[in-house]
């Protein structure tokens, strides 16, 4: 899933104020931010298979790190800590911060289980697990829309534009990743290459997480 999981960062956003809708589009996508280095480094393991699935090449035979349901909680359990006691520490209701940031991260796991083949590890090995929605282009662009649209109305229902520009622009930003997401999936050719593959999603995550900054600094 891509933009998909932004879904849980505006309906998280709008569950707890307090949160950085910025700061929860990286922890939607820690894990895979971790990913692509740990696979450059040899750590985890991303093979291309010519049309592995009809959305994409990845044959992820290896990941548990990152992609391991026991990996992703480690790492919410991190963010849960570094928010408590060094990002939120000073602010009445940091424990909610914090737990909401856990579960941004947590998040990841879930979604990836509608879409990825059977390859999400419990911890490492068997039984993996995934719906593998994946096999089908159309479903999981209808699917990564119909959720990211409604995690958009809760935001909505539950933030307030400030000014005008705040009424607008957290449809806009929403349409714009619609359309990347199109692009990735119906026009674009498949980047068989690990480092610039790595280069392009680091940089569209950070990207991304910016602009959703910019769009929550405009409602309140």
């Amino acid at each position: 899933m891509f933009v998909g999981h932004y879904a849980a960062a505006f309906a998280l956003k709008g569950k707890e104020k307090g949160t950085s809708l910025g700061m929860l589009f990286i922890a939607t996508q820690f894990v895979d931010i971790l990913f692509f280095p740990l696979v450059l480094a040899g750590i985890e393991n991303l093979k291309f298979v010519k049309n592995f699935t009809a959305v994409n090449d990845f044959n992820m035979d290896y990941y548990p790190f990152t992609h391991g349901l026991l990996g992703t909680i480690v790492w919410s359990i991190l963010f849960y800590l570094i928010y408590l006691f060094v990002i939120a520490k000073n602010k009445i209701n940091k424990k909610s911060i914090a737990l909401i940031m856990a579960l941004g991260v947590l998040s990841h796991w879930f979604a990836d289980l509608i879409v990825h083949t059977p390859d999400l590890p419990l911890v490492n090995g068997d039984p993996k697990f995934g719906f593998g929605l994946w096999n089908n282009k159309l479903l999981t662009y209808g699917v990564e829309a119909l959720v990211l649209i409604l995690g958009l109305v809760y935001y909505l229902k539950k933030t307030e534009a400030i000014n005008k520009i705040g009424n607008y622009i957290a449809i806009i930003f929403v349409v714009f990743l619609l359309a990347i997401n199109y692009l990735n999936l119906f026009v674009l050719p498949a980047n068989d290459d690990i480092k610039s593959l790595t280069i392009s999603a680091l940089v569209f995550y950070f990207l991304f997480a910016l602009m959703a900054r910019f769009v929550d600094k405009k409602r309140a």
